[in-house]
């Protein structure tokens, strides 16, 4: 279901910005990672959340990362699911440099999701809106070469935990 690998270095003395957040996966090196791919279906949301918490368990995340951690890959994968015709999703978990990221790559180059405020009776039009309040930077950028798209949340790992 996932891979992992562990490599431990220390934190930067400043934390990085959203900017450095957005070119993090291909300038900085990992410490841990996992990887899952999933079909293009809504019952992928809740087998994303499982791999979230398995992760967690092995990485002995805090309950209140796994929480945040949870919530933002469901509303990821939800949105590809939901608004792209993708047959599959490929979901990583990584840390670095005291920040966990979670990433979601789907088949739709197209779409880049934007924040948007929903109406009060709207059924959906909340997922970003609950990434962008609940981590620390959030964004998306098309694949190189055959298409899609990756769509990414940072979150800041409690400061005992930027090891992993």
């Amino acid at each position: 279901m996932h891979s992992a690998r562990h490599r431990v270095q220390a934190p930067p003395a400043e934390p990085p910005g959203p900017a450095e957040l957005g070119s993090a996966r291909s300038t900085w090196a990992m410490d841990r990672q996992a990887a899952a791919t999933f079909p293009g279906a809504p019952e992928s949301v809740a087998t994303a959340r499982r791999f979230v918490r398995i992760t967690a368990a092995m990485w002995q995340l805090p309950g209140d990362t796994l929480a945040d951690a949870e919530l933002c890959m469901s509303e990821l994968v939800g949105n590809a699911v939901t608004h792209t015709s993708s047959s599959r999703v490929h979901c990583r978990l990584w840390s670095a440099r005291g920040v966990l990221f979670l990433e979601v790559d789907d088949e739709d180059r197209c779409d880049l999701p934007q924040l948007e405020q929903a109406e009060d009776e709207d059924e959906h039009g909340r997922g970003i809106l609950l990434i962008d309040t609940f981590a620390t930077a959030w964004g998306a950028v098309p694949k190189p070469g055959a298409g899609g798209k990756t769509v990414w949340a940072a979150l800041k790992l409690p400061p005992d935990r930027s090891d992993l």
